[in-house]
This record gives structure tokens, sequence and C-alpha cells, in this order.
């Protein structure tokens, strides 16, 4: 074909083109130009980028879902498009790795035991699906989500044997934990600004859920502290102090507090004592200082908010609810305690009556008999379907088979976790941070049914996996611990990279 005529012909495209998305505009619709724009950015990062375009989008992803959590999630390119964030990238990530596989670029299933629990349990939960759908609709495809979400742990697998791609994935978590700092505290000093103000469509870009933004939190406290190993150790201690104290400020802190005590005694378990004197110090330091603020006040300590982030800490290891609670701001966490257990008591008695086998399937009311149990029948406000426990979800759910199945991935996650843990690699030990810090949130919160931390959660276990396996590039060797490096001694309270 002659240049010239080509560069008619798409002259002429382009006119076209612009011509249609002007008119779409025009009508405040965005989906054609979002679609131009995503295919441009494609074209673009191919011809000069290093990482993969389809990388680009799960760094997206992952940075809207950490930062903007519940008011991202709700986000839809156009009116016409009722598609998520969440099931719109996969529509590209997941063709995109296929591709690649024909091609024999890549390699999405791994021979290990996490790949092959994951396989099962997402066989497991799709056969399931037909079934469900016929009986619920699409109220079962939208609890089945918490089974594909998990495409995304192969998707991130993959990335991380590439090593711009893993590379641009790390940074990204970097800038999400980093960013989110900075929105916690805005929204903690006005929270109607940026709900107001920075909005698509009428739908608040950034919209936080407490108990999720407390677990990003804690599982940025452990990546921003892995981060001191490449240089500016103050900045980034200031930054992980930051996050850690900011779990205190929410109103529902105890997943994050509980995930930061269990993972803390991980790092201690691997010879790794200067993050726990570090989390020591930093909440003692903020404790007397607030405690001093408010005597000079003259204000009850009973009531102010740290003492609410003490009965919080105390009710961790109160799981009847027995004790007695006094701040109003803690909002009775005895009390959500004991909400909790009934809960998952009639949850799991439902299930051994009705199919203790395969369970009552997606699309089922696992709050009907809760409802009645808790007194809630007449209450119009409450809408929650997971009774705030992944294992018992899934036992409601998939009955035996599908708890077993989850079993499964965990122990798998667990053993790839101790091997990362030992390894000593900074990245390593963050990632694998994260991972236990989601998934403890998880047991006791609704966390892994909903994108904003089943997004995170799978990319960043795929991304630890591969590290795992090796499949990344290679790390140079490790650091000499604060002991043995001169250097270090000026920095007593910086992570080991590599245990005793």
């Amino acid at each position: 074909m002659s240049p010239r005529l080509r560069l008619a012909l798409f002259a002429t495209l382009g006119v076209v083109l612009a011509l249609m998305i002007g008119v779409d505009l025009a009508n405040e619709s965005y989906g054609l130009a979002t679609l131009v724009a995503l295919a441009c950015a494609w074209l673009v990062a191919t011809r000069v980028g290093c990482a993969f375009p389809d990388a680009w989008i799960l760094a997206a992803v992952l940075l809207g879902y950490v930062v903007g959590n519940r008011g991202f999630a709700q986000l839809q390119p156009s009116k016409q498009i009722p598609l998520l964030p969440a099931e719109g990238a996969l529509l590209v990530l997941v063709p995109a790795l296929v591709a690649r596989m024909a091609l024999k670029r890549v390699a999405a299933v791994r021979k290990d035991a996490l790949n092959y629990a994951i396989l099962a349990w997402m066989l497991v939960g799709t056969l399931r699906l037909p079934q469900d759908m016929s009986r619920f609709g699409v109220t079962a495809l939208r609890d089945y989500a918490t089974i594909y979400y998990a495409a995304f742990f192969f998707i991130a697998q993959a990335f991380g044997g590439h090593a711009s791609s893993e590379k641009l994935l790390r940074r990204t978590l970097t800038v999400a934990f980093l960013g989110l700092l900075p929105v916690v505290v805005s929204i903690q000093a006005s929270p109607d600004f940026l709900i107001d103000n920075l909005t698509w469509q009428g739908i608040p870009i950034i919209y936080h859920k407490s108990d999720l933004i407390a677990t990003s939190l804690a599982a940025g406290f452990f990546w921003l502290w892995t981060r001191m190993a490449g240089g500016a150790r103050r900045f980034w201690f200031v930054a992980a102090s930051a996050s850690l104290l900011l779990i205190g400020l929410m109103a529902s802190p105890r997943a994050g507090m509980f995930g930061v005590f269990v993972v803390t005694a991980l790092w201690l378990a691997t010879g790794r004592w200067r993050i726990a004197a570090a989390e020591l110090g930093v909440v003692a330091a903020a404790s007397v200082v607030s405690v001093a603020a408010l005597a000079f006040l003259g204000r009850d300590l009973t009531t102010s908010a740290p003492y609410s982030m003490y009965e919080h800490a105390v009710s961790i290891f109160d799981p009847a609810g027995s004790g007695t609670y006094i701040n109003g701001e803690s909002g009775d966490p005895g009390a959500n305690n004991r909400f909790r257990m009934i809960w998952w008591r009639d949850v799991i008695e439902d299930t051994l009556s009705t199919n203790p086998v395969l369970g009552t399937g997606f699309g089922s009311d696992l709050s009907t008999r809760f409802l009645a149990d808790y007194d809630l029948l007449t209450d119009e406000t409450f809408a929650a379907r997971s009774p705030h426990s992944m294992i018992v979800t899934m036992f409601g759910r998939l009955g035996l088979v599908g708890l077993l199945a989850w079993v499964a991935i965990s122990a798998a996650l667990a053993r790839m976790v101790w091997r990362l843990f030992k390894s000593g690699d900074p990245d390593g030990l963050g990632l694998a941070s994260v991972v236990c810090v989601i998934w403890l949130s998880a047991c006791v919160g609704v966390v892994l049914e909903s994108p904003m931390g089943a997004v995170v959660f799978w990319t960043t276990a795929g991304l630890a996996n591969a590290r795992a396996l090796g499949l990344g590039p290679r790390q140079p060797p490790p650091r000499a611990s604060a002991d043995e490096s001169p250097v270090a001694m000026s920095a007593p309270l910086l992570p080991h990279s590599s245990p005793r």
C-alpha cells in the first residue's frame, strides 16, 4: 500500500473516531473515550516501555484500591457500561496472559502446592456456580467474585517473572502505601472534603471503609519498613511509623492491630527484633505525648481517642466479649465480638443441617438466621451478607469441600511466607508481611469477599510466590546486619537483612 494512501486512511479514521468521541463526551458518556485512551496507552507502552502494558493496568487498579478503597471500587467507565474496575481489569489482563501463554512467553501455572491448591479451589467454586445461578440469579455471580478474584494471583505471578513488570508493581505498592497516609490524614481532619470535591459521575473516587483501611495501614507499615534497606532510612522510618500510628485513628482498627501483632511475632521468630522495638518505642512515645496533652487540657483519659485505641487492642484478646468497655468512641468492641461469634455459630449450624459437604451455595443469604437471633429483623440499614470471616464464608458457601480447599491454600501460603521470611530478602519480607496481614484480617472481617482487599491480596501473593520460587530477577547479596555493619550501628531500629 502506498504510504500516502495509508496515511490518508488513518487520518480519515482518526477524524471519524474523534467526532464519535466528541459526540459521546457532549452526551456525558465516557466509555468510548476511555477505551480509545487505553488502546493508545497500550500501543505507546508497548513501543517505549519496559514493563508489559497490562502490568500498568494492574498497577493502576492496585493503586486505586489501596488509596481510593470503596470509592474507587464503585467507579464505572460510563453509565452505559456497568463494569467495575476489578472486572474491567480482568477482561484485559486474562486475555493478555492467555496470549503470552500461547506464544510461550510465560507460564501461568507453576508446579507448586499453592498454584494447585488455588486451582482446585477455583474449580470447586466454578462447578458450583451454574446450579446456584439457576436458583439465585445474578446474586450468585456477585458472591462468586470471591473465587474469580484469585485470577489476579496467576496474573501477578506471571508478572513476577518479568523484571520490569515486577519492579513496576513493587513500586506501585510503595506509592500506594505512601499515598494512603495523607489521604487518611485528610479524611480525619475533614471527612467530607474528598467526598464532595473528588468525584466521577457523582461517585466519590476516594471513600474509605474503616476496617479495610486499618488493614491497608498495617500492611503498609511492614512494606514501608522493608524499604529502609534501599536507603533514605529516616524517611522510611517516619513513613512506617505514621502508618502504624494511623491504624489507631480508624473507627474499626482491630483487624489491622491483630495483623500487626501476629506478623511482628513472625519477624521475632526469625530473629528480627528491631521492628518490635520500633513498634514499642513509637507507640509508647505517642501514648506519653497523648496522655500529657490530655492532662494539660484537663480532659478525662477514659473518654479520649487513645483510650479507645487501648480498648480496641484489649478486645482482641476477649473473643467472647465478656469485658467491660466504657469509651464511647470504641463502639463497644465486646458487643462486636459477640456479634461475630453468634453469626459464625449460626452459619456453621445452618450449613451442617442443610448441606455440610457442598454448602448452601453462592447467592444464599448467610444472614437470615443471624438477623433473627440478634434481633435485627426490623433493622433496614443492615445490608451485610458475609459473616465477617473468610473461613466461615467458605464453609457456608461451599461446605467441607470448599473449606478444605481454602485450608490447603492457607497452608501453602504459610509455607511460602516462611520461606520468604527465612530468605532475608527485603522485598520478599515485605510481600510476605502484606500477604499475612490481609489473610489474618480476612479471618475476622469482610476482606477477600470484596475487591478492595482481594485484588491487593492476590496480587501480592502472586508476586510473593514468584519470588519464593525464584522466578523474578536475581537479588543482590543481603546487606550486613546492624550488629555487623559500623554504618548500620547508627540506625539501631533498622530491620535485619538476614535472619540470625
